[in-house]
């Protein structure tokens, strides 16, 4: 085998070795990430079963996703409409504007990122999801089996 023949198949076998770079799409379903902005911290979760993606800045939102390869597509979200501090306020709208021109992603190493054509990207680090227990108890009033109820009027009163 001559030098120039060597070359050339040490260099396909590094190739090969290198893989493939290309996310791997599942790794998304079920995924819990978080993103540190100006006011309000954002969390974004990837549904384990359906393309559906939700969080919260100051409002819960949610939506869904395409994917193929490293390419990603939001779907507009819909969210509650809660007020927040302005600056909570403004970084829950520039999110809410760049998700919808996101193009690609990279996730490696527990971290997410999402860029658009324009270079603009985030980061989000993956984190557990987090299970809160709420103590659950029961409220019971006696009330007398003859008791009626009586409808409250939906009109105001007005002044006379």
């Amino acid at each position: 085998m001559n030098i120039k023949s060597f070359a050339l198949v040490a260099g396909v076998l590094a190739l090969a070795a290198c893989g493939d770079n290309t996310p791997n799409p599942e790794l998304l379903k079920g995924a819990n990430f978080v993103a540190a902005g100006t006011g309000a911290d954002i969390t974004l979760s990837f549904d384990a079963n359906e393309m559906r993606v939700n969080g919260q800045v100051v409002n819960l939102y949610n939506g869904s996703y395409e994917v193929n390869g490293d390419k990603i597509k939001f779907s507009p979200f819909a969210s509650t409409m809660m007020m927040g501090p302005m600056d909570a306020m403004q970084t829950e709208q520039d999110y809410f504007q760049f998700m919808t021109t996101v193009e690609s992603y990279d996730l490696s190493d527990g971290r997410l990122t999402l860029k658009n054509a324009d270079g603009k990207e985030i980061v989000f680090q993956q984190v557990e999801p987090t299970t809160e227990v709420i103590e659950e108890t029961t409220v019971t009033e006696d009330v007398p089996a003859d008791a009626v109820a009586i409808p409250v009027a939906s009109e105001p009163a007005t002044a006379e």
